[in-house]
């Protein structure tokens, strides 16, 4: 037990020093995409809270996406086994389609919408 405290505190030590030198050049970081004059700091917090809703809505297009995929996937092998026919790959496909605009045209006025 004491060998294990030793060895963490011999790593502790270590990533101290050896994390002195990262903080050297740290790059500038990005302003927003609607950015707030210099020194408004609630504009420039509610520039990054509208990118990050941005970055949340692409990640929800996307998961609706997969969804839409993975119902293809286990149409095609119901279609193998002859639980399914083509017809119902075609209407789950159209559906699918029309799902995802419906998805993309809600997101779409949601961030026309926060602010």
């Amino acid at each position: 037990m004491k060998a294990i405290k030793r060895a963490f505190g011999a790593l502790g030590a270590f990533l101290a020093v050896a994390a002195n030198n990262a903080f050297a050049a740290l790059p500038t970081t990005a302003d927003p995409t609607n950015a707030a004059a210099d020194g408004d700091y609630i504009g420039l917090l509610k520039g990054y809270a509208f990118d990050i809703g941005i970055v949340i809505g692409l990640v929800v297009g996307t998961l609706a996406f997969i969804v839409v995929a993975n119902n293809m996937i286990g149409i095609y092998r119901e279609i193998g086994t002859g639980r399914k026919q083509w017809g119902d790959m075609g209407m789950h496909g159209a559906m699918g389609v029309l799902l995802l605009v419906f998805v993309v045209y809600l997101l779409t006025e949601a961030s026309a919408v926060i602010f």
